[in-house]
């Protein structure tokens, strides 16, 4: 039988480099508070400065809510950095020993991102925003997070921007054919040459970073017809297909009776060429398998995994989740 929490609450946490977030939900699926702080990377931070701001997302959460920290039956905290045995029980310790929680759960970010996007319990999720990461969970609750195994050419929008610009190169060397990714780049480095944007992509380290802000610019580019940026996306979603298939194969799961998640800035949009490249590929690799995009904020993700790790059906409480989260401004895109 479902567990009944009587009155009682889940704390939900989304931690990462830009942000960290906190919700608090209600038993009935209502979320009746929130609050955003400074983002936290606690392997490069340190411990310290990654819990110090979670104790001020979650006490904003808690006073934005009126429920005290002893309302709250789990916490469910998504941090970045969690990806070595350990991890987890060292941003445990930390919470419990900042705000006193009961219980407390501590998984990777990219966990909960699963389950802002769906509410069945196992599944994979694919989080492209400036990074990339994914993470898989079975049926018996066990999970594989792909972390490191991804490598540098596949992390998300970064990579996305300098695959693009080595495009441009290639184009100008004639390795490729002409493309419209040339004028989007000169453009967004104010030079009047290609020779002049690869000195700066080669000496100017805070340029090359914030190559990643033309991604939307790049999928308009492939979706507008260019063929070399065109090739590029289906290149990537190809990469990113056989990193799903890889991590199904690894955990032994059967993708035709999974659910997939995307979620992340790289994914956004109903007509974004690279989620219908990844969705197309799916489809044809994996005959069953149901493609959903992200409904929500990470942070309520968290609070739906406690829902689950509580034995309360998310489901039952969709129409509560979602009329909240839309009230709070929670909801994704």
């Amino acid at each position: 039988m479902e567990k009944k929490m009587q009155g009682r609450y889940l704390l939900g946490i989304d931690q990462g480099g830009t942000k960290t977030a906190a919700a608090v939900m209600r038993g009935d699926g209502f979320i009746v508070g929130q609050a955003v702080t400074r983002g936290a990377y606690f392997p490069n931070e340190g411990m310290e400065s990654a819990a110090a701001a979670i104790q001020e997302a979650a006490e904003g959460a808690l006073k934005s809510a009126s429920v005290d920290r002893e309302d709250i039956e789990l916490t469910v905290a998504g941090i970045g950095g969690v990806d070595w045995p350990g991890d987890d029980v060292r941003v445990k310790d930390a919470l419990q020993e900042r705000l006193s929680l009961g219980e407390v759960f501590v998984c990777n970010d990219a966990v909960i991102a699963f389950y802002s996007g769906t509410l069945h319990s196992h599944g994979a999720v694919i989080c492209a925003g400036t990074g990339m990461n994914g993470a898989l969970i079975d049926r018996e609750g066990r999970q594989f997070v792909y972390g490191d195994y991804m490598e540098e050419k596949a992390q998300g929008g970064s990579a996305l921007a300098r695959r693009a610009a080595r495009k441009v190169f290639d184009a100008e060397l004639g390795l490729c054919p002409p493309t419209k990714l040339t004028q989007l780049f000169l453009g967004q480095a104010e030079v009047p040459d290609v020779d002049t944007l690869l000195k700066r992509y080669m000496t100017e380290d805070v340029f090359r970073k914030e190559l990643r802000f033309l991604v939307p610019q790049i999928l308009m580019v492939a979706e507008s017809g260019d063929a070399v940026a065109y090739g590029l996306i289906t290149e990537f979603a190809e990469e990113i297909v056989g990193y799903i298939e890889a991590g199904f194969h690894k955990m032994k799961m059967k993708p035709e009776e999974e659910e997939i998640v995307l979620a992340g800035s790289v994914f956004k949009g109903t007509e974004n060429p690279l989620t219908k490249q990844v969705v197309k590929r799916i489809g044809e690799r994996f005959a069953g398998a149901k493609v959903t995009q992200a409904h929500y904020e990470p942070v309520v993700g968290a609070c739906i995994m406690g829902l689950v790790r509580l034995h309360m059906e998310p489901s039952e409480r969709e129409k509560a989740i979602r009329e909240s989260a839309s009230v709070l401004g929670l909801l994704y895109g």
